[in-house]
């Protein structure tokens, strides 16, 4: 491996690291992405892609500002992805439906409308039974009702890691993979960005810190040939989703277990996944194909990201853009953002101490 300066070096080539390099040269940085395995290897080729702030946030505060800030941002950020890297991440926001499978579904979701309503978020609305059929019309027949966010929606994951990692070359990015951290090399760099996902933990005492991310399984199940694929995310909290790819691919997800780095796929996992989709809309049984993607999503102790300074160390040379568990893809545009910010300019974005590295001690 050659021996250079780079302005960033950043460990990790999911949509977190990609997204990061790209917004890093944009800005004319000299960047360096390196990934011991292959880009999107990780939680990011296994994620439904779901952007769906007001969906996954359980409650009002730093989470949901920033989930919904950097919703706000993937139109734009998608749009420049594409245009540097010419690859189309296939951003869909056609709206998503938190549907309500059955009464006390039902009077948790609409509790969940009036939180939102009392702090000043306005996007969902209740639909009953016929208008969520009506604008979703593979839902199952069980469904009772659903709130309605019609600016939430999906983008193809695995296209936008490639997409960001194209545009992040386009900008003049060098990227590596295959070379793990200490593989007999040296790089120079005035800033490093450490953004592996679920491996944080592992590799940053290398760097001097700590950090206590754990690795949490999720496994997909990904259907082919279903008839009527549904227009819609449709989401139903616990008992799982349902996003379709424009390919007609649908993808019924998650499970979430605690394995260590275990990515081996479970039968039993897989037959849930397909029922739960059948819960949920029609033509899963005409199926033609059925197989599973599993990953690793990083989790810190209080399902908070970890945005800033390494833990451990008594300077800020080398940086923490991890734990975003379930919403690495989500929270990209607002991450890449941020951490450029903090690399380039010495600045941290307003908000962002519920995120700082260093509150877990």
């Amino acid at each position: 491996m050659p021996r250079r300066t780079y302005d960033v070096a950043i460990v990790g080539a999911g949509v977190i690291g990609a997204a990061i390099a790209h917004e890093c040269a944009s800005r004319g940085a000299a960047v360096l992405l390196i990934d011991r395995g292959t880009p999107g290897g990780g939680a990011s080729g296994a994620a439904a892609g779901m952007l769906a702030p007001c969906s996954e946030a359980h409650t009002p505060g730093p989470f949901l500002e920033a989930a919904r800030e950097s919703l706000a941002l993937w139109p734009s950020f998608a749009a420049r992805a594409q245009a540097d890297g010419g690859i189309d991440p296939e951003l869909t926001l056609d709206g998503l439906l938190r549907v309500a499978p059955d009464a006390d579904a039902a009077t948790d979701v609409q509790a969940r409308l009036r939180w939102q309503r009392e702090t000043g978020i306005a996007e969902g609305t209740w639909v009953d039974q016929a208008e969520a059929r009506n604008l979703e019309p593979a839902l199952s027949a069980d469904v009772q009702g659903a709130a309605w966010y019609p600016n939430e929606g999906h983008v193809h994951s695995r296209r936008a890691v490639e997409a960001l990692v194209a545009a992040a070359r386009a900008r003049g990015a060098e990227v590596r993979h295959g070379v793990a951290v200490g593989d007999r090399s040296t790089v120079d760099a005035q800033r490093v960005i450490l953004a592996a996902g679920a491996w944080l933990g592992d590799l940053a005492p290398r760097f001097g810190g700590t950090l206590p991310v754990r690795p949490v399984h999720g496994q997909l199940l990904v259907l082919h040939g279903i008839p009527r694929p549904p227009r819609r995310v449709v989401f139903a909290g616990l008992q799982g989703y349902v996003v379709a790819k424009r390919d007609g691919t649908v993808l019924s997800g998650a499970t979430e277990e605690t394995r260590g780095f275990d990515t081996t796929p479970d039968a039993a996992a897989t037959e849930r996944l397909r029922t739960q989709a059948a819960g949920l809309i029609d033509g899963v049984d005409h199926a033609t194909g059925v197989h599973p993607w599993t990953g690793l999503r990083p989790a810190a102790p209080d399902g908070l990201p970890l945005l800033g300074p390494l833990p451990g160390r008594d300077d800020d040379r080398v940086l923490v853009a991890g734990g975003h568990y379930r919403n690495g893809v989500l929270l990209a545009p607002l991450t890449a953002r941020g951490m450029a910010d903090m690399a380039l300019d010495g600045r941290t974005p307003p908000g962002w101490s519920a995120f700082d590295p260093r509150r877990l001690g």
